[in-house]
């Protein structure tokens, strides 16, 4: 049996805002609309608000399930406690090889935007791309075995350079754009442009991670709400802004050719001054990446490591530092042996992407079963959507993280191939999983449905 520990330190409202934040403008916002728009043409910004409908679905799931039942590894529970057993076993399951596939995506990106720092600037060496990897994902690791209180106070130091290096882009270059860029919007059909809508859904899952974080807030039922509304205001203003200064200012066909696009066009448009700030933020921007994708994936990991669902020392929780380190280390080492093979940043951010509108899915199922299986978590709830809202965006949830999921197989059917294949090799092991416990008269489908003592509602 595992050691069960709950983690007792606690992040507050800033802390929980600037974790969000950060994730949501980390690298990708940086890395992908290049290679995106030079692919889809200006059809990116409409890529980016169709983005934005699977989102508005998470975050209003969010609301209400974090509310009614706000723990650590949220989507684990209400997977598990309001879908099923084995549809919660599958989200942690694929989670895995998703957030290994984001490690390297980041770390990929975080290695282009020092590429271009050591061609532009004279007397910096070039460093190699599997150094820098390394040198990015290991600390990160050592950070977020060291608790979330450490991790909060680094990442709203790092955000702060975010925000700033991103206003030092989009203002000045507001002035600059020439809307004959934006034209023809679909300059090579529609196709790249449902490629393009489920790679950018990679930042924009950064919100529904707050769900994961759960217990580890100050007072999380009044406060997950909160946060979610002051990270949105932020993170989007600042993302949609971003993207259209850039394909504002640049022809599309350009963009595609540049590594590095926010930093090439800052270079070539703005003061020096200004793009050392872009390259700061861009730098911030892959760790905090990281940093919120360990802590929140971890928590997911660790809770599913209570029901002994998956082998529960993946739920220990560091003496000392109250981090389930063990999950961190799950989640962080085996990104560092695949990186010298790993492929490219679109086809990286797409594969975590479908992992994510997959436990999308499963949340708005989630969402539609709360009130018949935990009326007085509903009833009670701190902020409750009314009925006609709950089923409308459960539905909405689902429908379209089914469609996107339809439409990535028409483009990349061997990427769906594999996941489709792993979630196979996952019932298989939930099998033996149940077998294993069931010959020692433990029923972990029936622990997986009950809600524990080691979950808690503030009012």
């Amino acid at each position: 049996m595992s050691n069960h520990g709950i983690i007792d330190s606690e992040v507050g409202l800033v802390g929980a805002t600037v974790l969000i934040v950060g994730n949501v403008i980390g690298v990708s916002a940086f890395v992908l609309p290049g290679p995106l728009a030079g692919d889809a043409g200006p059809g990116i910004l409409l890529a980016l608000g169709l983005a934005m409908i699977p989102l508005g679905f998470g975050i209003l799931m969010s609301l209400q399930l974090g509310s009614a039942i706000p723990v650590a590894g949220g989507s684990y529970v209400y997977a598990s406690r309001l879908v099923g057993p084995f549809w919660g076993f599958l989200l942690p399951w694929i989670t895995i090889p998703g957030v290994w596939a984001g490690m390297l995506f980041i770390g990929l990106g975080f290695a282009e935007y020092a590429g271009f720092v050591a061609d532009n600037v004279s007397g910096i060496p070039a460093i190699p791309e599997l150094a820098l990897i390394y040198g990015l994902l290991i600390p990160f690791i050592a950070l977020n075995v060291l608790g979330i209180t450490v991790v909060a106070v680094v990442q709203f130091l790092m955000v702060s350079l975010i925000v700033v290096g991103m206003l030092a882009f989009i203002v000045p270059g507001a002035f600059m754009i020439d809307v004959d860029n934006y034209t023809p919007l679909f300059p090579y059909g529609g196709g790249e442009v449902i490629v393009a809508v489920v790679s950018l859904y990679f930042p924009l899952r950064g919100f529904r991670l707050v769900v994961e974080l759960g217990e580890e807030m100050k007072n999380p039922a009044k406060n997950i709400p909160r946060v979610l509304a002051l990270s949105a205001v932020v993170s989007l203003s600042l993302l949609v802004g971003l993207v259209a200064v850039l394909v504002g200012t640049t022809n599309h066909e350009l963009l595609g050719g540049m590594d590095a696009a926010v930093a090439q066009v800052s270079l070539e448009n703005l003061p020096a001054a200004l793009t050392a700030l872009v390259l700061v933020a861009a730098a911030m921007g892959a760790l905090t990446s990281i940093n919120m994708t360990y802590t929140a994936y971890s928590r997911l990991l660790m809770r599913a490591g209570r029901d002994d669902i998956i082998p529960g020392a993946i739920a220990r929780i560091h003496d000392r530092y109250d981090s389930p380190y063990v999950a961190v280390l799950l989640l962080g080492v085996p990104p560092l042996l695949v990186a010298p093979v790993s492929p490219g940043t679109v086809t990286l951010s797409v594969a975590l992407s479908l992992t994510i509108l997959f436990g999308l899915a499963v949340s708005g199922i989630a969402l539609w079963n709360l009130p018949k299986t935990f009326p007085d978590r509903y009833e009670y709830s701190l902020y409750k959507l009314p009925p006609w809202l709950l089923k409308t965006t459960a539905v909405g949830a689902v429908t379209s993280a089914a469609f996107l999921w339809v439409l990535v197989s028409t483009q990349l059917p061997a990427m769906v191939a594999v996941l489709v294949g792993w979630m196979a090799l996952g019932y298989a092991f939930y099998r033996a999983r149940l077998w294993y416990f069931g010959e020692r008269g433990i029923d972990l489908e029936t622990r997986m449905q009950r809600l524990h003592e080691n979950e808690r509602v503030e009012s």
